[in-house]
């Protein structure tokens, strides 16, 4: 098992220090669910998720409004979320797509 170490002030600033331009454009193009260091165990994601649930919310938040929809039903519309049968694994999805969003930003910015 892995046991990250997480010493960023935000998710993103974790994001950056963690992945290379490269990796970040694999996880924009492929998905966080293809076995991305700090993105495979159930306790690292949910770690993750704990430590930055705020930013990951102010996240979904933003791209739910800005596609006209409640948070939840955004979430729904997730194409992993039909998977989700736990609170762990709600929490992995999260991250997942924070992870990707992130990526997509530093992707598209460069």
């Amino acid at each position: 098992m892995s046991g990250i170490i997480i010493r960023s002030k935000s998710f993103k600033a974790w994001m950056l220090a963690n992945f290379d331009p490269d990796q970040l454009s694999d996880i924009a193009s492929h998905g966080a669910d293809a076995g991305w260091h700090g993105l495979i165990y159930y306790t690292d994601t949910c770690k993750l998720y704990q430590r930055f649930k705020s930013e990951i919310w102010e996240m979904l938040l933003e791209d739910a409004e800005s596609l006209g929809q409640n948070v939840f039903e955004m979430i729904a519309n997730f194409g992993r979320a039909k998977d989700v049968g736990s609170a762990d694994q709600f929490e992995n999805l999260m991250t997942w797509y924070a992870a990707e969003r992130i990526a997509r930003e530093e992707t598209d910015s460069n």
